[in-house]
This record gives structure tokens, C-alpha cells and sequence, in this order.
């Protein structure tokens, strides 16, 4: 077993972000004692390692605009541990590395392969070198991994990481 210095207890509510269209997670309220402890001032989107409901996960602590912070239980957890809305749980965690980049094999390949691309990504903060990576390492299919690194490079070289600038532009043209 892991050793985590922090832990607490709590629901797994349904909270809904976005001002126009409501997306709706299932998410855990870090309690405000436990927050004073913790470098948000610095991190805003503190990355954590941890369990949940002793399932291993990472993730971030993502502040809702009121002072609090949530991070979401995503469904693969939900499942392995047989949880979900409503059910009290506990989490355990570290703060994990802020600047750590899972970089799937294929963007891994795609960046050793093209100096001015990799010249480019290193100049990227990790937040967007995150983006990049998970919209690469969550395609299911070969077919849609190809497209999505493809995709990858294109926002890297031309937009320097900004996936909402690419995805309007590419609406603009549909």
C-alpha cells in the first residue's frame, strides 16, 4: 500500500461546470481544513497521485470559482470501485510532479522524428503538453489515434498548443 500524506472523506456529488452548455461530473469536495494545507496559490490546478475509494488514480484539483476545489471521479474509477452518486468515499493522495507529461509512444515517436516539432512542444507549457497528450492517448481505435496525432502536430506547429483556437477555425471551415 501507498503511503499518502493526505486523506479525507466525502459524497461523490454531481457538479456542472461551463456557463453557456452545463457538462455535469461526478466529483469529490476537497474540504476547505484539508485545502489550507495544500499550494494552490502556486498550482490553482493542483495535480495529485492517489486512491479513491482505493482505486489508484491521478488527477487535479480544479478550483470551481468560489473558493472551493473538486476533482472528478471519472467512470473508470466509479466502476473499478463500485461506486458512484452519493456514495461516501475516501480519497488518499500526494501532490504529484506539476510539470509531468504522459506522452503516449506515438507522439513520443512523432516528436524524435521532427526536430522543428519537438522544438516547438518543449517551448509549450505542461498544461498544453497535457492537452496535446490526452487528446492522442484517449483515441480507441488505430484508425483514430493516426487522425488524432496528426491533429496533434498540426496544433503544435501552427498554433503553438491552442486547441480552442484550431477547433474554432476548423468549425469556421465545416
Amino acid at each position: 500500500m501507498a503511503i499518502y500524506p493526505y486523506h479525507f472523506e466525502a459524497e461523490i456529488e454531481r457538479y456542472g461546470v461551463v456557463k453557456v452548455r452545463k457538462v455535469w461530473y461526478q466529483v469529490l469536495m476537497l474540504p476547505q481544513s484539508l485545502r489550507a494545507e495544500l499550494p494552490f496559490d502556486e498550482f490553482p490546478r493542483l495535480r495529485v497521485e492517489g486512491e479513491i475509494a482505493d482505486v489508484p488514480m491521478t488527477n487535479a484539483f480544479i478550483p470551481t470559482g468560489n473558493g472551493r476545489n473538486y476533482v472528478i471521479v471519472g467512470p473508470g474509477v466509479r466502476k473499478a470501485a463500485c461506486v458512484g452518486l452519493g456514495d461516501h468515499v475516501e480519497m488518499r493522495f500526494r501532490i504529484a510532479d506539476q510539470d509531468s507529461v504522459d506522452v503516449p509512444a506515438a507522439l513520443y515517436e512523432a516528436l524524435q522524428s521532427n526536430p522543428a516539432f519537438q522544438s516547438i512542444w518543449d517551448e509549450l507549457t505542461p498544461g498544453k503538453q497535457r492537452a496535446v497528450a490526452q487528446h492522442v492517448k484517449s483515441a480507441k481505435t488505430e484508425a483514430t489515434r493516426k487522425r488524432r496525432l496528426e491533429e496533434a502536430v498540426e496544433v503544435v506547429m501552427s498554433f503553438e498548443g491552442r486547441f480552442r483556437e484550431w477547433r474554432d477555425i476548423r468549425k469556421r471551415e465545416t
